[in-house]
């Protein structure tokens, strides 16, 4: 029995990159050069292979909230979300943790994009509570660096299983949906795997440990509008 359900955002609930979409969107408001849009491709084309080089794409990552307070930065986060982010929400996914919610099984949104980015969506879908890259604060301002780990790999992993030991939830009572290889290592923990969307790699090995697929597509008509629920930053 299924006592939380976790979920990966980009590529899983949502049909784009959110860390993609955030550097196009700030180059396209005069907030970063133009280049930055090329280097943005650089750092998504490594992450589909698996080969992110951490630090150097969190520094790019967060170039923009060094200096700014938290307002200025949700601010634009805020508008980041209604005008590239919104749209590409799946009502699939929306109806699954509506689903959870409605028979009261906390769900999560977890994710290596950072919290301020990713804070208007896990508002927006209604989720519990987010769990996410954290950027650094002092005295009110972003620095521009990380506060503890960035969530990939093995990182969300023992996240997840941190969350699990401070809520008394067992892994086997876990669900987790994501779409890329690279989430592999907290499947394989979680007794009910689902994988979205999964490209080529991840769908034989989904079909080699006989794990749920899913396949969602995006709804153009469909807005994610923000619901009433227990959500806690």
């Amino acid at each position: 029995m299924i006592e939380l359900a976790i979920f990966d955002m980009d590529h899983t609930v949502l049909g784009i990159d959110c860390d993609h979409s955030w550097k196009y969107f700030l180059a396209d408001e005069g907030f970063a050069p133009p280049a930055h849009r090329d280097e943005a491709d650089r750092f998504l084309d490594l992450y589909k292979k698996g080969r992110t080089p951490i630090i150097e794409f969190i520094e790019f990552q967060l170039n923009e909230f060094a200096g700014q307070s938290i307002a200025e930065i949700r601010t634009i986060a805020d508008k980041h979300f209604k005008q590239q982010v919104r749209k590409h929400v799946f009502s699939q996914a929306r109806n699954e943790i509506d689903k959870f919610n409605y028979n009261k099984i906390d769900t999560i949104l977890l994710t290596g994009t950072n919290r301020i980015i990713a804070e208007p969506i896990a508002k927006s879908l209604g989720v519990c509570k987010l769990i996410a890259t954290e950027p650094h604060i002092k005295d009110g301002y972003f620095t521009g660096r990380v506060y503890g780990p960035v969530l990939m790999k093995q990182a969300k992993l023992k996240s997840a299983k941190d969350i699990c030991l401070k809520m008394n939830i067992d892994l086997n009572k876990v669900t987790y949906f994501a779409d890329s290889i690279t989430d592999v290592p907290l499947l394989l923990e979680v007794g009910y795997p689902v994988v979205v969307n999964p490209k080529s790699d991840l769908l034989l090995f989904a079909k080699t440990n006989k794990w749920q697929i899913k396949n969602w597509f995006n709804d153009v008509n469909f807005l994610a509008q923000p619901k009433k629920t227990n959500f806690r930053l």
